[in-house]
């Protein structure tokens, strides 16, 4: 009786270890701890952002004018709505042309002014030229006659002076000697007849004065061609050659005058020119400004009023104003996404341009995208930086400007044991864990080396196999593998 007794007593204690419930151990009732098999799959750390689903391909819209700037109004006199369809080339805005068209007017007539003005400028300047060009001919021919002058006295005139002067010298000379001659035969033959009539005095008087005034003018002569050769042909060839000298300087003068006379006029012609040049094409830019006033779609897609990130859009209606080179609209692919965010600056060096992102849009929070982040270098105002997702393929269902979570993963481990964080227990430095082969035990500490937690399960590296159960305080009993 006692043996069944004992044999009993040792089958209902081996069943109390397997099952949930109070264990008896040396005569007292311990109370059974939840168990959770380990089991395998992937784990990761990510950090969720907000978004909005914008167009990935789009055309922004803007007003490019070049000459109609300034202090003007761009009135919208019609816009198609805010998600319009349309097609390449449709008219999807209008702008008010009353003040660009007077405007236009006006240029044209102070561009055909100044071309008629640009006329008149050339035609003074050819009459300037031709008027330089004859005073330049004279100034020339002047200086030519003055040189020839010179030449001629020093070459010709100055010898045949002198030559003509040495002749009329020795022809005094000569006849000089000659009244000599008959003056003294007169009073020989005279001399040798002692009768002496009245006659006779008469020719030897009129012979001695005729000498007399020979000597005389003789002697005149010899001073005037001293005076001559001293004085006179020496100014007379200095004013040849100041003359001369005179006429070549103005001369270069006139030369250098009438070119600085060019150049200015070259230059004013020359800025003038660029003026006309200026004004011409301004009034051109004007006109290319005019037809931007009838705004055509770029592309066939969905219009958007403003930027293609800009979401939620803002909407322009009828005479709403416009600024000019500032996006105002926007054609894009209504099939084709990505998702615009920001990441913290507390964030920005775990997340790297290119890391993997699931996009969960709130319209369909099942829908589940897979995207590529890329995150600008350098952060916006606040220490923000902006950031993109760019999505490999998209839905159907998407449309501009869904808000969505973004969750982005910064670490991964793939096909790896996972366990409950609260199964850990640190000891002297070691991770430990309660295990057993089966549910329920008995349970024995294993040393564990841990992987990646995302702040709920961990992974375990190695001291664990797959389908083991460890004992985790707060988790709820396993019947069977639990899957992240």
């Amino acid at each position: 009786m006692k043996l069944r007794l004992a044999i009993l007593v040792c089958l209902l204690a081996s069943l109390g270890l397997s099952q949930e419930g109070p264990v008896m151990t040396a005569g007292k009732t311990q109370p059974s701890q939840p168990s959770i098999a380990a089991w395998k799959g992937t784990i990761r750390t990510t950090v969720e952002r907000d978004g909005t689903l914008v167009p990935s391909e789009a055309t922004e819209i803007k007003l490019d004018l070049k000459a109609y700037t300034g202090r003007v109004t761009l009135r919208l006199t019609e816009i198609l709505p805010h998600g319009s369809f349309v097609n390449q080339g449709d008219v999807i805005a209008r702008l008010d042309t009353e003040a660009i068209d007077k405007r236009i007017k006006s240029d044209r007539m102070a561009l055909d002014s100044s071309e008629m003005s640009m006329q008149h400028t050339e035609a003074s300047n050819r009459g300037k030229a031709a008027k330089a060009a004859e005073a330049l001919a004279k100034s020339e021919r002047s200086a030519e006659r003055a040189s020839k002058k010179m030449r001629g006295y020093r070459e010709f005139e100055k010898k045949a002076n002198e030559e003509g002067e040495r002749v009329s010298a020795q022809y005094r000379q000569h006849r000089l000697e000659d009244q000599k001659d008959e003056l003294d035969q007169l009073e020989k033959m005279y001399g040798e007849d002692e009768l002496v009539d009245a006659t006779e005095e008469i020719v030897l008087k009129r012979s001695r004065r005729n000498f007399a005034r020979s000597v005389a003018n003789n002697d005149l002569g010899d001073r005037r061609r001293a005076y001559t050769k001293e004085w006179y042909r020496q100014w007379r060839e200095e004013d040849y050659e100041t003359d001369a000298q005179n006429k070549a300087a103005s001369l270069q003068r006139l030369r250098e005058s009438q070119q600085r006379s060019r150049e200015r006029t070259a230059a004013d012609l020359k800025k003038k020119r660029y003026d006309l040049e200026q004004q011409r094409q301004k009034f051109a830019d004007l006109q290319r400004d005019l037809e931007q006033f009838v705004i055509r779609a770029p592309r066939r897609g969905i219009l958007l009023h403003g930027e293609a990130d800009a979401a939620p859009w803002s909407r322009y209606e009828k005479d709403s104003t416009l600024t000019n080179r500032k996006v105002f609209a926007t054609v894009a692919d209504p099939k084709k996404f990505q998702v615009k965010t920001t990441i913290a600056e507390k964030d920005i060096l775990r997340l790297k341009s290119g890391t993997a992102a699931e996009i969960a849009p709130t319209a369909a929070p099942k829908l589940k995208l897979i995207g590529r982040l890329q995150v600008e270098y350098l952060p916006r105002k606040g220490g923000v930086f902006k950031a993109t997702v760019h999505i490999g393929k998209g839905d159907v269902r998407l449309r501009p400007g869904f808000a969505c979570k973004i969750n982005v993963i910064v670490e991964e481990e793939r096909d790896v044991v996972l366990i409950p964080k609260t199964a850990l227990v640190e000891k002297k430095g070691a991770m430990v864990v309660r295990c057993a082969k089966m549910e329920g035990g008995p349970f024995v500490e294993r040393q564990v080396v841990t992987g990646l937690s995302d702040g709920k399960n961990i992974a375990i590296r190695d001291g664990l196999a797959e389908g083991e159960f460890v004992v985790a305080p707060s988790a709820a009993p396993a019947k069977k593998k639990m899957h992240r």
